[in-house]
């Protein structure tokens, strides 16, 4: 946020809005660089607030906030800095300066806060599993290369060995997104990551996986293998 409000004081200084262009460059650049990280406090201030109290809050509503915040330290410092240096300024100019800071602050604080929502997205081909929560810690970092039912409970099965969770194949294989795989079998979920080869005996399929193990592909599900170019 203070890289963002220290931008726009910049811009700001060059812009020169609010009849701020009777300064000087260099006292142009004091005023609103000062004001903008003045208005970056106020909003790290509601930044801190809201992480103290572990309040969830959507990015609309951080930034609306933030720029609440920024209005209120700028408010403060502008109407001390207009009284100790014009006297009192009229209750029409507090009433509606801080309507004019609001609507820079709210630009500003939307663009930071868009700024930053944008460096939490991951892609979604290097987004991790969220099954991988749910593994020991031992096979975290391990390549999973299938599922299968048992019972009430699901095994995972990965390059560093195996782990068996309590729920159900189909709540699993949901938690393998983005992870590219195939249902072989009403039992079985096959990363395509973790074939090694297909196996045909009988005319029945099977694929053989990096681990050794041998995962079924069941009649109905033979096509739709053939047709992802596994066979």
């Amino acid at each position: 946020m203070m890289a963002t409000s220290a931008i726009a004081g910049v811009i700001l200084s060059i812009l020169g809005p609010y009849g701020t262009t009777a300064f000087s460059l260099p006292l142009r650049f004091i005023y609103w660089l000062g004001l903008c990280m003045a208005g970056g406090l106020g909003a790290a201030a509601f930044d801190t607030l809201m992480t103290r109290k572990n309040v969830p809050y959507k990015p609309w509503a951080s930034a609306l906030g933030q720029s609440i915040g920024a209005t209120l330290m700028v408010s403060l410092i502008l109407l001390g800095f207009t009284i100790a240096t014009y006297g009192w300024p009229g209750w029409f100019h507090i009433l509606t300066m801080p309507f004019f800071i609001w609507v820079i602050s709210i630009i500003i604080c939307g663009v930071g806060e868009l700024s930053r929502q944008r460096k939490h997205i991951v892609p979604l081909e290097n987004k991790r599993p969220d099954i991988f929560e749910r593994l020991k810690p031992s096979l975290r970092e391990a390549d999973i290369y299938a599922l299968s039912s048992e019972d009430h409970y699901v095994r995972i099965m990965t390059s560093k060995g195996d782990d068996l969770i309590l729920m159900r194949l189909s709540d699993a294989i949901k938690e393998m997104s983005p992870v590219k795989g195939l249902q072989t079998h009403r039992s079985y979920w096959v990363a395509e990551a973790g074939v090694d080869k297909m196996k045909s005996q009988d005319g029945k399929l099977s694929i053989l996986l990096k681990n050794s193990e041998t995962v079924p592909v069941s009649r109905n599900k033979a096509k739709t293998v053939r047709e992802a170019g596994w066979v």
